[in-house]
């Protein structure tokens, strides 16, 4: 009797199994999780500039004598070298930007321009006896040049590589300046007949000249990024001359050229569209 309701059993149990299986709750695994959206640097920007500006205005003397000639000819180096001071300052510049950006994979094409307050001003009086045959502390030349500049600009195309919310690039174009530059000299030159002689110059042009760099633009949120960026910037050479003339009728042409270089660091702020 125990072995027939022990045989039951069993056999109920393993006929009803299927039936109890196909009532459970099929367990089905989670969906995977969506991959995070990587950031488009594609579309439009604007924004603003502040940083600094460290800049060299080398100016460079050539002294030519006229028919009569006010300096001795052995003495031109000499005067030369202490007509050309190097003109360096450090100062704060700021401006705007503007430009667009095309992502194609990993790599990001774009322009750019910017428009900056760029206000150098730097001047130097130097004063000396270039006459080495005749060392009298009457005879004399002095200098005093300034040079100056007030804006600054620059159009640039730019190629980067983007690591996501990051985009590391280099840039190189053409830049613009407005540049100044003026001389006044005074001279008692032992060929000037006892006379000091008297000189002056100037010129303002807006220069176009190149510059090259490299960045980092790293996106705070979808439209609004931060960036750090150096520059160099090349201007070109400035034009001025003036003739120096004596109360015996000598007289020299004294030419300047003075060429204005920079390196910039600036961080900006910008806006995508």
């Amino acid at each position: 009797m125990k072995y027939w309701l022990l045989t039951t059993t069993v056999t109920a149990i393993v006929a009803a199994g299927p039936a109890f299986a196909a009532d459970l709750p099929t367990m089905k695994a989670p969906p995977p999780a969506p991959a995070p959206a990587v950031y488009d640097w594609s579309g439009f920007y604007i924004g603003g500039t502040a940083g600094g500006a460290w800049t060299d205005a080398g100016v460079g003397l050539n002294p030519v004598n006229g028919a009569i000639p006010n300096y001795p000819a052995g003495d031109l180096p000499a005067l030369t070298a202490l007509g050309s001071p190097s003109l360096k300052e450090a100062n704060a510049i700021f401006g705007g930007k503007l430009g667009y950006n095309l992502q194609s994979s990993a790599w990001v094409f774009g322009l750019e321009g910017d428009l900056s307050s760029f206000r150098f001003n730097r001047s130097a009086a130097t004063t000396g006896n270039p006459f080495a045959g005749d060392p009298s502390p009457s005879y004399f030349v002095a200098f005093n040049s300034q040079a100056s500049t007030t804006w600054l600009a620059t159009l640039r195309p730019r190629l980067g590589f983007a690591v996501d919310r990051a985009l590391f690039y280099g840039t190189a174009g053409v830049a613009f300046g407005n540049v100044s530059f003026s001389n006044t000299e005074t001279d008692h030159s032992p060929w000037g007949a006892g006379a000091d002689g008297r000189a002056a110059s100037s010129a303002s042009q807006t220069k176009v000249g190149w510059t090259v760099g490299a960045g980092v633009d790293y996106a705070l949120a979808a439209n609004w990024v931060l960036s750090v960026e150096y520059l160099h910037v090349d201007l070109g050479s400035i034009k001025a001359s003036e003739v120096e003339t004596s109360g015996n009728g000598s007289s020299a042409t004294l030419n300047f050229s003075t060429r204005v270089t920079s390196d910039l660091a600036r961080v900006g702020v910008g806006y995508k569209f």
